[in-house]
């Protein structure tokens, strides 16, 4: 796929991409700076910034189908026009429809201004970020969090002897064998990106020298048995890419959760704790946190008129 002046999205266009980002405010998680590089080998986005603006355009990679993601930047009708308008020949000439994607509420009307293009709006709620108070993940208070404090206790009174620390770049190696030893616990392929986030959790260990990437993991016994990693989103939101623990451990899931949100993020006002993709087991978890809303992330199939 080629489309004129284009080039890969990399770890380069950082800089501008988080100026944009800044600019645009978005919700979504799957904007997020740090999210975007450690998927980037699923999706194989090419960047495209005109007007002031910053959009990635895929071909679908191995997640999905051809689309371009909502610009970030500040986006006016005219601005979303013009960036449709330099993508429409690449689609047009294979034959694939026109889908913009990872669309915030706050856009939506502006698909409605658009003079050349008519917009078929969607979301599938699979895919929608939960969203919580951080206040009551931090200090896991009041009835609704009486379990999660159970099991957050139940870890101190079992594990008086952990140890927390800040997330750093040479944790990768025994954060990677604990992600390794979940794959093979579920018997998948750990290099399959379809399958497990080994290769994307990697990804940003090996770019957190340039990246922000906040986090923490938890030693028990001197070993590595759990980590979690994240991003600032706009200054109030904590967003959790990646946590992994070892169950073996009462306790020790709920015990990262609230040590990253007091360490590495102790003055947020939301987390954001992304999709639950589907997964039943996965949105128990996250409705068990009391998530009080969520981030629904539309798309728009263009019809050019």
């Amino acid at each position: 796929m080629h489309c004129e002046g284009c080039t890969l999205f990399s770890i380069e266009d950082g800089p501008e991409y988080a100026r944009c980002h800044a600019l645009g405010r978005s919700e979504i998680s799957d904007h997020c700076l740090n999210s975007r590089i450690a998927w980037n080998a699923g999706f194989y986005y090419q960047k495209i910034a005109l007007d002031d603006c910053f959009s990635l355009l895929s071909n679908g990679g191995i997640f999905t189908t051809p689309h371009l993601t909502w610009p970030l930047g500040v986006v006016t009708a005219q601005k979303l026009e013009c960036i449709l308008d330099a993508v429409y020949p690449v689609f047009a000439a294979r034959g694939w429809p026109l889908r913009l994607m990872y669309i915030d509420a706050a856009g939506l009307p502006l698909l409605k201004e658009l003079r050349q293009y008519t917009a078929s709006i969607s979301y599938n709620p699979d895919f929608s970020d939960y969203i919580y108070d951080a206040d009551l993940l931090r200090d896991l208070s009041g009835k609704a969090m009486h379990k999660k404090r159970n099991h957050v206790n139940r870890f101190y009174r079992l594990y008086p002897d952990f140890t927390y620390e800040p997330i750093r770049q040479d944790h990768q190696a025994e954060a990677m064998a604990l992600v390794q030893a979940w794959c093979d616990e579920k018997q998948v392929d750990c290099l399959n990106l379809c399958g497990s986030d080994y290769r994307a959790v990697r990804q940003l260990f090996r770019e957190m020298h340039r990246l922000d990437v906040r986090g923490g993991c938890i030693r028990i016994d001197g070993k590595l048995a759990a980590f979690a990693l994240g991003s600032e989103l706009n200054g109030d939101t904590a967003v959790i890419h990646f946590e992994k623990a070892d169950a073996a451990y009462d306790g020790l899931y709920a015990a990262i959760n609230q040590m990253v949100l007091q360490n590495a993020f102790p003055d947020v006002r939301w987390v954001n704790r992304e999709e639950d993709m589907g997964i039943l087991g996965l949105r128990k978890a996250k409705e068990s946190y009391g998530p009080v809303r969520q981030v629904h992330k539309y798309e728009a199939l263009l019809t050019r008129i």
